[in-house]
């Protein structure tokens, strides 16, 4: 049987079979015949049965046997697509062998000398890239004989691909994108024009997806560019049904290949058991010695994780055993350098074991591998498969894999997925179908050249299977959606991505839709991944946005199994530098993966059965152990499966839904279904219950979905009832679904995706988009389409979501076997959750800890819409103006007519374009021109009739609100006067337009309110640059400045007091710190005196800290802080005393303890924050009161003296709280530049200020462990503040972060102090908040010093240029000039008390080298080798 197979060869293709390969595999035997025939074939077998060679080897013996007839012409033969960019690269490497070896063979036979006009080398086939001219291909005398091959992928270099349309290759490797592209391009499509076959590789990676169905047209449209049915060849593994991939494969009846090839597997689960004792991560450690200790008796291994992470882990935890190198990581977030470097290593044997994920699964040829190894548990069987195969790559060999599970149910699951993957059970396959985001992208592409028809169209669906189900008017929808018709109905200038003809049915492009169908191209959605980059330039891979959101400079991550720690982040790259391992984060990628089918589901429902059969049969060991499972794996598996069945009763399974209630730890009451349908069962089912609740029972709950369950919790106490599985009505499932779907994330996700596919995103601009912009634009997009009628985008996201995503036909069919009794659904209550239960309740923790913002987006609109127009800033007349401009003019009538639909009518000489173009519309029928001297498009004939009469009042608005948007301000005369219209119809139609907070009027003249609104964010931001920003010193000089005193001493503490007031400092830093700096002679006699007449009092804290609060903010109304629970004895009674009596003098109070002095007990109260006096003497003797202990007993009786003529005591009463307005107001009283350094720094001291709410948080920010004031919530006031011109923004000092904001009224006097600092030396406590060096600004590395009260710093022109330490023990010079000036001015404030007013002398005993006759002349003397200087 093989000699007569190999008898449809040429003489040297059998010859060379036959030597090399000896036997064709029974894939080959059957596949060569149908190839052979010119039927479409579908290849279907296991890895490593030779599929590649079956679909080439025909064809490469047809293309010798021309090139020996001397038929062969320099055009392309045959495509090879293949899905993934490094498999391309493998296919040609392989292509090259039987090439080399027929060609030589052919040489052999017929006695043919290549000659030395050949420049490729002999052991290779010449690639496209190499091609010679065609004068020099071959010699006259002798017979050509090179077969070229090209490789077309987004890899490969421009120079390469121009030289491919000069010289195209007989065979062509490439990418569905590439494909695309090529035929997007016209020099494309001259190369792809005398193709006669196309090759699929790995269908079976394509057929469920988007990216297949857009593969599938890209080859219909090849069809009709060759004008021809092109021969395709399907290779697939295993796949089910073959039917349907056969149909899908080709219009024309395929011939199907897949005989049954008894694939030898050998499937083990290998537990592990962590090592006792305290270890950073004992799971993965063990599993890393137990992958290391498997790979020390293998040449080569492959281990698969379930994601990047831990495919990264598993990599970082073998290193630390066998060291750095002996285990590489390849995933898609690794650069394709990185990648292809693992993958060689691997084939050279250089690589002991590679950790990788999907990536792998496809046959990249790495060579022999001894073992497969999987950690954790595949998602589905055929990856399971695929995995598999990548081990005993042959006929006839062993496939062998092991599973190491992760944790215990784990175990149970790989024992499942083993044993259905062991009886063949693959999903089967469900190709998308209408995919209108896909055709969207495909419509644009077709319109660059010639343009088309939509008959021309249809004819092209029909031939690819995902699209044979879209109607004339489904095409006809999505042009108008390309045309921009949707956007224009908003007033969204968007630029048309065809140019779309309606009267006549024609379709063409121009050169925006070219650039975007080829830069935007493609179905692989963008996910605003970050570059990780060396320093050098050369790129390591891509990391998630979020990851980097989250990290700093720095910070350590693994990639790639290296360390690298982060040098750089700009706005689309992460510049690293190698670094050691050792505390390295591992970076995490958001992915989506599709749940598993209900067929494979309820598989692994009966293995569970029959566990929990064996169960009560006391052999559950034994039956785990014929799942493949050791020893290790079975205990943990075993006990997994006796603790759930001990909680629950028993085991869901194929006919059985168990339904457990419990309680959590909060007291909430939580029901979870366990059901295993799979999550794509599983997450609509979980919603229908969400809805029936609502509805039944008043309240709402939350789900979270998985593949074996979901769980259901409400917001609050309520109990779910029972029965709740038979309360669902199977025939309003979709109906249900349908209008849920748009309220839920994975509806969102999937529109984001559509759009983007779809090209209605746009293109990126300046690198990468990030996530949330893009976020930001479909939402925006969805919302405005929701009032449309079915939408094209729409009806897609719906269709995938309710298709692709979720199986509605799964879940009808199951509430109907509920029904029928044929699934049983049992009730359990437990005390506690069970073991399955366990994985979801952490989700839901997970998910509710966000979810603390209880005012909604939609809401901070609403306040910001009202807030815009009160006393909002007016637009620049040069800002409305420029809203106009145009950048481009139409370039011919096709880009005329675009505009005339966009921007409605025009009116002669308007607008510098030839009349001729328009008389040439007329013409066609595409324009008209209307009665009052305007031009309009012929399909808006309609509109405007309507709107000129007496009901069109709808068309009406809509025709003047497009005038308002594209020719910008209009008054209700001019408006009349275009249109012909009666003044008082004008006004009817304005009206309506405002109230639709459509239009705004400013100056009697109306406007566009999108324009309006883009004109004064214009204004804003030039208001915004026109400060230039200046150093960070000069704002550190201009808060020094401001400390200093400027005003009479009395009044300047109440300022103080007033612009600290509610700050918590220690109680120290009061009287050493803050006021004497700031109060000319302060002494503390002002401040008892000003706390004497009653406007401001002072409370204590428990830590030692102290604020003064306004008698006028006293909530009178507010209750007290129940003292009983707190205090109690003679504490207890004379706080009582107190609030019963009001104010008292400590002399009548003395009497009312017996055991302790009254003064003792009022400190306590004091301390507590529950009592002060209306003078800072009880204050001080509590900060001195160890000191008073050891005083003399004439001290003790005169501080008893000072004490009882110390003022009136009083009970503490709470403020009115202040509102974020209040906190902002006197935040900027502090500092002049708001910003997030500042704002924090200010912020930081009001952490238990009586002016927070009792729990010191609000609203949102409450029991997350937010800060008590959050600068995201400062931010909204602050834009809204801006919006309505009370601050200006800019960016006005160095070293802070970008959003900065100025009050209005100190935006001239701040912006000119920061411009030019005043020329002077301050000294400052370190710890003063005017003093930002090190807490809002960055200490340079030459100039640190530490922020506490011990250290002053001078300040010159904000910059430090000397500190003294440690009390004045150390002094620190760091501007040497101009040091004598600073220290006469140190002298000066030290003996003018106000730096370390507490100190009587102050000695210097570290300074540097002659320093010491600059203190003398200041003022210091010299005692031995130090300097003092007294007070």
């Amino acid at each position: 049987m093989p000699t007569d197979i190999l008898n449809l060869f040429s003489q040297p293709t059998a010859r060379w079979f036959k030597d090399k390969l000896g036997v064709p595999t029974k894939v080959q035997e059957d596949t060569w015949p149908a190839i052979a025939s010119g039927h479409p074939v579908l290849v279907s077998a296991p890895t490593g049965t030779g599929k590649t060679l079956s679909a080439f080897l025909v064809f490469i013996d047809r293309l010798y046997a021309m090139a020996q007839e001397g038929t062969l012409k320099e055009e392309l033969y045959l495509i090879y697509v293949s899905p993934l960019k490094s498999l391309a690269g493998d296919i040609r490497e392989n292509l090259n062998r039987p090439l080399d070896g027929i060609r030589h063979e052919m040489e052999r036979l017929e006695g043919a000398v290549h000659m030395a006009g050949s420049a490729r080398p002999p052991q290779t086939a010449r690639a496209a890239g190499s091609a010679r001219p065609p004068q020099t291909a071959c010699p006259a005398e002798s017979v050509c004989l090179d077969i070229q091959v090209g490789i077309r992928t987004g890899d490969t270099p421009q120079k390469d691909r121009q030289r491919m349309v000069k010289h195209p290759p007989h065979i062509l490797i490439i990418t569905p994108e590439s494909l695309y592209l090529m035929l997007t391009s016209m020099t494309g499509q001259k190369v792809l024009r005398t193709a006669r076959a196309v090759i699929i590789d790995e269908l079976h990676a394509l057929i469920d997806t988007k990216r297949g169905a857009h593969l599938m047209l890209s080859i219909a449209r090849l069809d009709r560019l060759c004008e021809r049915p092109l021969q395709r060849i399907g290779l697939s593994a295993t796949i089910e049904p073959l039917e349907l991939a056969a149909a899908y494969l080709s219009p024309e009846p395929a011939v199907i290949c897949a005989p049954s090839m008894e694939k030898q597997i050998r499937i083990e689960i290998l537990g592990t058991t962590p090592a006792q004792g305290r270890r950073k991560d004992p799971v993965w450690e063990e599993l890393g010695q137990a992958v290391y200790r498997q790979c020390l008796s293998c040449r080569s291994v492959i281990a698969f994780s379930e994601g990047r992470r831990y495919a990264e882990k598993l990599a970082y935890y073998v290193n630390l055993l066998g060291g750095d190198g002996f285990a590489r990581v390849h995933h898609g977030s690794l650069s394709k350098e990185q990648r292809a470097e693992a993958e060689q290593d691997l084939r050279d044997g250089r690589l002991r074991l590679l950790c990788a994920t999907s990536s792998m699964e496809l046959g990249i040829d790495v060579g022999e591998l001894d073992l497969v190894i999987q950690v954790g548990c595949p998602r589905t069987v055929s990856s399971t498969m695929q995995r598999l195969g990548r081990a005993g790559h042959g006929p006839g060999r062993v496939s062998v894999m092991y599973m190491y599970p992760r944790t215990a149910s784990e175990s149970v699951y790989c024992g499942m997925t083993a044993q259905v993957a062991r009886q063949g059970g693959v999903e089967h396959t469900k190709p998308p179908r209408l995919c209108l985001d896909v055709l969207a992208q495909h419509l644009v592409s077709m319109a660059n050249g010639e343009g088309y028809r939509v008959e021309d169209v249809l004819s092209v669906l029909e031939r690819a299977y995902p699209f044979r189900g879209v109607t004339g008017e489904d095409i006809k929808s999505v042009l108008s959606m390309l045309a921009g018709d949707y956007e224009h109905r908003r007033d969204i200038p968007v630029r048309p991505r065809v140019l779309y003809d309606r009267i006549h049915g024609r379709v063409e492009g121009d050169a925006y839709s070219r650039m975007l169908a080829t830069a935007a191209g493609g179905t692989i959605p963008d996910k605003g991944l970050y570059t990780a980059k060396t320093e050098d330039g050369v790129k390591l891979g891509e990391l998630d946005e979020e990851f980097v959101y989250e990290s700093q400079l720095g910070d350590k991550f693994m990639l790639g199994s290296f360390g690298w720690k982060i040098t750089g982040i700009d706005k689309d790259t992460v510049y690293v530098s190698q670094a050691a391992p050792e505390g390295a984060r591992l970076p995490f990628w958001k992915g989506e993966i599709r749940g598993r089918t209900l067929k494979t589901s309820r598989e692994f429902g009966k293995i569970l059965a029959v566990l929990e059969n064996a169960h009560e049969q006391g052999r559950l060991r034994e039956e785990l152990a014929a799942l493949g499972m050791d020893g290790p794996a079975v205990i943990n598996a075993s006990g997994f499966l006796e603790r759930q069945i001990q909680s629950t009763g028993g085991l869901p399974d194929n006919r059985t839904i168990v339904v457990e209630h419990f309680t959590d730890h909060t007291g909430c009451r939580q029901v979870m279904v366990h059901a295993l349908l799979g999550r794509r069962v599983n997450g609509p089912l979980s919603l229908l219950l969400q809805h029936m609740v609502r509805n039944a029972c008043g309240f709402d709950i939350g789900c979270v979905d998985e593949e074996d369950g979901f769980l259901l919790y409400p917001y609050g106490s309520h109990a779910m009832p029972e029965g709740l599985l038979y309360r669902l009505e199977p025939d309003q499932v979709r109906e249900t679904l349908e209008s849920m779907l748009p309220l839920t994330p994975l509806f969102g996700m999937a529109f984001r995706y559509n759009a983007a596919r779809a090209l209605m995103m746009g293109m990126k601009q300046n690198g990468r988009q990030p996530l949330w912009m893009q976020r930001l634009k479909s939402t925006e997009m969805l919302d405005s389409l929701m009032d449309e009628k079915d939408p094209p985008l729409i009806r897609e996201t719906k269709r995938e979501c309710l298709e692709d995503q979720w199986d509605i036909e799964g879940v009808i069919q199951v509430l109907h076997e509920i029904r029928a009794g044929l699934i049983h659904v049992r009730e359990v209550y437990t005390e506690v959750p069970s073991p399955m239960s366990l994985p979801l309740q952490w989700q839901v923790e997970a998910a509710e800890m966000y979810e603390y913002a209880p005012v909604t987006p939609g809401i901070r609109q609403a306040v910001y819409d009202e807030l815009k127009y009160l006393e909002g800033i007016r637009p620049a007349p040069a800002a409305l103006e420029k809203q106009l401009e145009r950048t481009k003019l139409p370039q011919d009538e096709a880009q005329l007519h675009s505009l005339l639909m966009t921007e409605g009518d025009l009116e002669a000489g308007e607008l510098e374009v030839p009349v001729e173009w328009l008389a040439s519309l007329a013409a066609q029928g595409r324009a008209l021109y209307i009665e009052p001297g305007l031009w309009i498009a012929a399909e808006q004939e309609e509109d405007y009739e309507r709107a000129f009469s007496m009901y069109g009042t709808e068309e009406a608005a809509a025709i003047v609100r497009r005038l308002l948007r594209y020719r910008g301000g209009h008054t209700p005369g001019q408006i009349g006067e275009r249109y012909f219209l009666p003044g008082e119809r004008v006004g009817a139609i304005l009206d309506v337009l405002y109230s639709r907070s459509e239009i705004v009027e400013a100056d009697g003249i109306f406007y566009h309110k999108k324009l309006y609104d883009r004109a004064r964010q214009s204004t804003l931001k030039n208001l915004r640059h026109e400060t230039a920003t200046q150093p960070g010193a000069h704002y550190a000089a201009l808060l020094a400045q401001r400390a200093k005193p400027y005003t009479q001493a009395d009044e300047q503490l109440k300022k103080t007091l007033d612009l600290y007031c509610g700050r918590m400092f220690p109680v120290r830093f009061w009287e050493n710190v803050l006021l004497p700096r700031r109060v000319r002679n302060y002494s503390e006699g002002m401040l008892d005196r000003i706390l004497g007449e009653g406007d401001y009092y002072w409370k204590m804290s428990p830590d030692g800290s102290l604020c003064f609060c306004r008698y006028e903010d006293i909530d009178w109304d507010a209750p007290l802080p129940d003292t009983k629970e707190i205090l109690q004895g003679e504490e207890l009674r004379i706080y009582e005393e107190l609030k019963k009596r009001g104010a008292c003098f400590l002399k009548f109070l003395a009497d009312i303890p017996k055991e302790k002095s009254a003064q003792e007990l009022l400190l306590g109260l004091a301390e507590k924050g529950l009592v002060c006096a209306d003078s800072f003497v009880p204050v001080r003797q509590w900060q001195n009161r160890e000191k008073v202990k050891k005083a003399t007993a004439r001290q003790r009786v005169s501080a008893r003296v000072m004490a009882l003529s110390a003022g009136r005591w009083d009970i503490v009463r709470p403020p009115k709280p202040k509102k974020m307005e209040e906190w902002l107001e006197l935040i900027f009283r502090e500092q002049p530049v708001m910003c997030r350094e500042t704002f924090r720094g200010a912020a930081s001291g009001l952490a238990g200020s009586p002016y927070l709410p009792e729990s010191g948080q609000t609203g949102a920010a409450a029991g997350t462990g937010r800060p008590a004031l959050n600068y995201q919530d400062a931010m909204e006031l602050l834009r809204i503040w801006e919006y309505t011109g009370q601050v200006r923004r800019g960016y006005f000092v160095e070293g802070m972060s970008g959003a900065q904001f100025i009050r209005k009224e100190e935006y001239e006097g701040v912006t000119a102090a920061l411009k030019a600092p005043e020329d002077g030396i301050i000294w400052l406590n370190a710890a003063d908040p005017a003093q930002i060096w090190g807490k809002s600004l960055a200490q340079p590395g030459d100039r640190d010093f530490l922020n506490v009260p011990g250290t002053a710093a001078a300040l010159h022109c904000g910059r430090a240029a000397a500190v003294l330490e440690r009390q004045g023990r150390i002094l620190r010079v760091f501007e040497p000039h101009g040091l004598e000036q600073a220290l006469t001015i140190f002298v000066n404030d030290f003996k003018g008390k106000r730096l370390f007013p507490e100190l009587k002398r102050l000695i210097v005993r570290e300074y540097p080298e002659g320093t010491g006759e600059l203190l003398k002349k200041a003022g210091f003397s010299r005692e031995m080798n130090d300097y003092v200087l007294y007070r």
